[in-house]
């Protein structure tokens, strides 16, 4: 389990929209693909980029994009799934790979998490950087079919249904340093204002994005369920309207 157990490959630049000093560049790496499943981890690839174009606000800005995959293979297929994790219990697969993937991983609260999908993070950051030194953003597919994913200095998803979305909430974390939106506390929120630009405690976002809501709009402008101190508003506002 270390990076003895499988190898770094070729290096293709799968969109290419001018040269990388001038352009965003997101560099993906595989975990858990075997040497027989590159083509899998191909495909797997290809499926979030399409998904990636047609996301706002990526699709808008998808010429300033490259993207860059590396075939990293490991010795054995999956990722860890610790048996003892405490919210359910895993398969008790312990797969060689070359970036350690793991599910059960350890959420900032302290709390292991069945779905806390993570990677060596270090390793990966620097296999991204050797192989595209302009990388703006590191995203690991991790091939598990179990629903999983986290953010931090990389992005990591694995091979569920939902794979794409998660990769895009993951990425909203390490690249734009954007905070979760969970309803209530969540586990590992801090108790003072979230120093993340699109999260606040305040009803009036007087700090952050006072100015987008109109003085006519209810703050709090909605509340989410099982919140309870949370008053929602009276005559709630239409549907995408600017608030707390």
């Amino acid at each position: 389990m270390s990076a003895s157990d499988g190898a770094v490959g070729a290096l293709e630049k799968i969109v290419d929209n001018g040269p990388n000093r001038d352009r965003w560049n997101l560099v993906i790496l595989g975990d858990g693909y075997a040497v027989a499943e590159l083509a899998k981890y191909h495909s797997d690839v290809q499926q979030f980029v399409l998904t990636l174009r047609a996301t706002s606000p990526f699709d808008k800005l998808w010429p300033a994009i490259n993207v860059h995959r590396v075939d990293v293979v490991s010795t054995d297929s999956g990722a860890d799934d610790p048996v003892d994790c405490p919210d359910g219990a895993g398969s008790g697969a312990r797969p060689l790979t070359f970036f350690d993937a793991s599910f059960c991983s350890v959420a900032p609260g302290g709390v292991r998490i069945s779905r806390l999908l993570t990677v060596d993070s270090d390793r990966a950051e620097d296999v991204a950087k050797r192989a595209v030194p302009e990388v703006h953003q590191t995203l690991v597919i991790v091939n598990a079919s179990k629903y999983g994913g986290s953010g931090g200095k990389v992005a990591v998803c694995s091979t569920d249904v939902s794979a794409a979305q998660i990769a895009l909430h993951e990425i909203g974390h390490s690249a734009f340093d954007l905070g979760d939106e969970y309803g209530g506390n969540g586990t590992g929120t801090p108790l003072g204002e979230p120093p993340h630009a699109n999260v606040t405690r305040d009803k009036r976002a007087l700090e952050k994005w006072h100015e987008l809501i109109a003085p006519t709009t209810p703050t709090p402008t909605a509340c989410a369920p099982g919140c309870a101190d949370c008053v929602p508003p009276a005559n709630p506002p239409s549907p995408g309207t600017v608030g707390t």
